[in-house]
């Protein structure tokens, strides 16, 4: 019994002594760990106002705002994405990088097609694509992905506006086709998300200015197109003046904006907005200044992605600079972004 007595109690003062000996380097440790700062927050620099007026934001991947802030000298509140249904996919790993850098606001354009590539032209993009045109929506051909998607978005702990199936009133989209479909898809689209309980998501009507034509024709081209005011809580207007021979100043843009304004009642969000390099300076002037006697214009979506209506026009300015390589274009946004902090 002895030898085991002995190797028991020799077991015992080895664990004490581990344990005394471990104790000054684990209050070191911990020590170390007070004195260190906290890890810095994942978010751009500067970071995003939480609670601006109007939100300002772009069309750039969550996991590069800061570098486009830093660029900038400003921070967007708000990220901006197209995302198509034949994607058939959620966008959560999106939405929760945005919200990790501290944005509480998205704007999704969802296109219901199979992108055409912007190269084949205009009327090959428009041709009607099967199972995504308005009536195959309106008889619930894309409901399961629908509601996937609507609950995807209501996880997101923040405010997303839906811009879907946008520029209708244009020629240039299949789902131009068959205004009365259309209405019927996008109330449908609502009641889908009102299923999923996506009570942060604010549907955006989303319409092209379409300046080449009078007003008259274009409000009327408008109207069969309307789902209604209980299934809109905000008009969108393109905003892109493509220069050259598609010249559109701001004194051009403000009328059809204004007008959308007093015919909806709703807040009106320019969901794409960008400008030739030669007069960019002047125009973002003249889009600061409309932006402060307009407060009903809750959100600017600044885009400079690649264009596909650039694509389609010849005898048109350059669009494809970037604001981030731009002093005079970066000061410029940078003044807008701080007009619409509270």
């Amino acid at each position: 019994m002895k030898p085991l007595v002995l190797n028991l109690l020799t077991c015992s003062v080895t664990a004490a002594l581990l344990v005394a000996l471990a104790l000054p380097a684990k209050h070191t440790l911990d020590a170390a760990r007070e004195a260190a700062p906290p890890p810095a927050p994942e978010a751009p620099w500067p970071r995003p106002d939480p609670h601006p007026r109007r939100a300002f934001g772009v069309y750039v991947d969550p996991w590069h705002i800061d570098d486009w802030a830093r660029r900038v000298g400003a921070a967007p509140q708000l990220v901006a994405k197209f995302e198509a249904f034949s994607n058939d996919r959620t966008i959560d790993k999106w939405l929760v990088q945005s919200r990790r850098i501290g944005i509480r606001r998205v704007l999704v354009s969802w296109e219901p097609w199979q992108p055409v590539p912007a190269s084949y032209g205009s009327a090959l993009q428009a041709q009607p694509q099967p199972g995504y045109r308005n009536i195959d929506i309106a008889r619930g051909a894309q409901d399961r992905y629908m509601l996937r998607f609507a609950r995807s978005l209501a996880r997101f702990k923040g405010t997303v506006w839906l811009r879907f199936a946008h520029e209708m009133n244009g020629y240039w989209y299949p789902w131009s086709r068959n205004p009365r479909a259309y209405v019927l898809a996008w109330r449908r689209m609502v009641r889908i998300f009102d299923a999923a309980g996506a009570r942060n998501v604010r549907f955006v009507w989303s319409v092209n200015p379409n300046l080449y034509e009078d007003e008259a024709t274009w409000r009327r081209g408008l109207r069969p197109y309307w789902p209604g005011r209980r299934y809109v809580d905000a008009i969108g207007s393109t905003a892109i003046n493509f220069g050259g021979l598609k010249e559109y100043p701001i004194r051009r843009i403000e009328p059809r904006l204004r007008r959308l304004r007093s015919d909806y009642r709703k807040p009106i969000v320019l969901t794409e907005t960008n400008t030739a390099y030669a007069d960019r300076v002047q125009w973002l002037a003249d889009l600061r200044a409309l932006l402060e006697r307009s407060p009903w214009i809750r959100v600017v979506a600044w885009s400079q992605l690649p264009s596909r209506g650039k694509v389609h026009q010849r005898g048109t300015g350059t669009v494809d600079w970037d604001a981030q390589s731009d002093p005079p274009a970066a000061g410029a946004l940078r003044a807008i972004i701080g007009d619409g902090l509270e």
